[in-house]
């Protein structure tokens, strides 16, 4: 985990290789039935302005995330706010985070990149982290699990 030293909220930033081209990482990423985002139904048609929801079951509770895709430049760069009223936060621009991430060619593989900024807390991050870590790992196909 960073800090960003221009805010005062925590930013995690993590990383993963995946022995597969930007191309096809990205195809995985974007497709409609992905479930890289915590299991998330991923809604949105991925134009810059356009609004990209979240929406799953998480340990049990139904969530719907909301917010607005900032950037998309295909096949390396994905950037979106963020909102979870699970949070307990108020829906306000402040309390959305900004995630990005990039995929860069790295030897025979991409390096799969996550940043996410304006988190509420340290520990906060500290479960942020994890989460992507987890993400990353099913993108990355390295969790342990099998696909057909």
């Amino acid at each position: 985990m960073s800090t960003d030293a221009s805010a005062a909220r925590p930013t995690v930033t993590v990383s993963t290789f995946v022995a597969q081209p930007p191309e096809r990482v990205w195809v995985e990423l974007m497709h409609p039935g992905a479930r890289w985002m915590l299991g998330a139904n991923v809604e949105t048609d991925y134009r810059v302005g356009s609004p990209v929801t979240f929406e799953g079951n998480f340990f049990g509770r139904q969530f719907q995330d909301h917010g607005t895709v900032l950037e998309c430049e295909r096949p390396r760069v994905l950037r979106f706010t963020h909102f979870s009223p699970t949070s307990g936060l108020e829906d306000v621009p402040e309390n959305y985070h900004d995630i990005r991430i990039t995929l860069e060619p790295e030897g025979d593989g991409t390096r799969l990149r996550v940043e996410q900024h304006n988190i509420a807390s340290s520990e906060h991050a500290a479960h942020v982290e994890r989460e992507w870590t987890q993400a990353l790992r099913t993108v990355a196909h390295s969790d342990g699990c099998r696909r057909a």
